[in-house]
């Protein structure tokens, strides 16, 4: 549900060790930046109907760090279709540039140690999905790949509350052959999936338009075509226009595929904020 982000960390990122990268071309603002890769969302994986989809983009750039916890920060939105060059950044961390822009950042984090919610089922996840207030209205995030649910060739991680826990809201996913190889959900679409259902539960009911700042994940595993799993998310914190929520990815056992924090900011003007449907005001 989110890629378009605010140009603000709220706290540093925690940065650590990278795996040792190959010998690239120097970039502007010093002799130890390189540009190692290079990183490009396909124009199908958007959030917004212009940029890529936040947990797509950040699952992608994760993967050149080298840490089982990958905290990535989105400054801009992340345009679709475009080569971005990965360079070092010193102390282990790494940008994502765009000509002299930085796009993300992205190195080693923690996870929130906290408890977690007891997870819905899967028949309470799909009834979640059916009660998305936002089903049929058009907005500026009905199109994403993830959670658009008008969307055919999307993941159908449509996030409702769950019925008798209104402070929960999930999604059932059921891994599609179009986000996989060789039987195996791709590492990026595990981040997609629980970047929109990390959305704030008291936004989603307010129609408050929040766009992604952070996002720190973990995953365990990569989930199977065809595996029936369940995304569910709550929010720990909440200040002004800032939320902070947490996400797990589980199975049919109920054991964690994937987890993750994500911090969201509300807009500060709503002109364009999520409507209301009819009948609901």
């Amino acid at each position: 549900m989110s890629a378009l982000t605010f140009h603000v960390i709220d706290q540093p990122a925690l940065l650590g060790r990278l795996a040792p990268l190959p010998t690239g071309r120097a970039r502007a603002g010093g002799p130890d930046r390189f540009a190692v890769d290079t990183v490009t969302i396909d124009r199908r994986l958007n959030g917004p109907r212009r940029a890529a989809n936040g947990g797509f983009a950040a699952g992608t750039i994760a993967r050149h760090v080298d840490a089982d916890v990958v905290t990535v920060a989105l400054r801009r939105p992340v345009p679709l279709g475009r080569a971005l060059d990965v360079v070092t950044a010193g102390r282990g961390g790494i940008e994502v540039i765009r000509g002299r822009r930085v796009v993300a950042e992205a190195a080693p984090g923690v996870l929130d140690d906290g408890p977690a919610p007891v997870p819905p089922t899967f028949a309470d996840a799909v009834a979640a999905r059916a009660a998305h207030p936002l089903v049929g209205i058009r907005h500026p995030l009905s199109d994403c790949v993830v959670c658009g649910p008008a969307r055919s060739d999307g993941m159908g991680v449509t996030p409702g509350p769950v019925p008798g826990r209104p402070d929960l809201l999930a999604a059932p996913w059921v891994v599609g052959a179009e986000t996989a190889t060789a039987g195996l959900a791709h590492f990026p679409a595990v981040w997609g999936a629980m970047d929109c259902t990390s959305y704030p539960a008291a936004a989603l009911r307010s129609r408050e338009l929040c766009l992604l700042g952070t996002m720190t994940a973990s995953v365990e595993r990569r989930p199977h075509v065809g595996e029936e799993l369940v995304v569910y998310s709550w929010t720990r914190e909440h200040h002004g226009r800032r939320y902070e929520t947490s996400v797990r990815l589980v199975d049919a056992g109920g054991d964690t595929v994937a987890r993750a924090d994500a911090t969201w900011i509300a807009l500060r003007r709503q002109r364009r904020a999520l409507p209301v449907p009819a009948g609901r005001a």
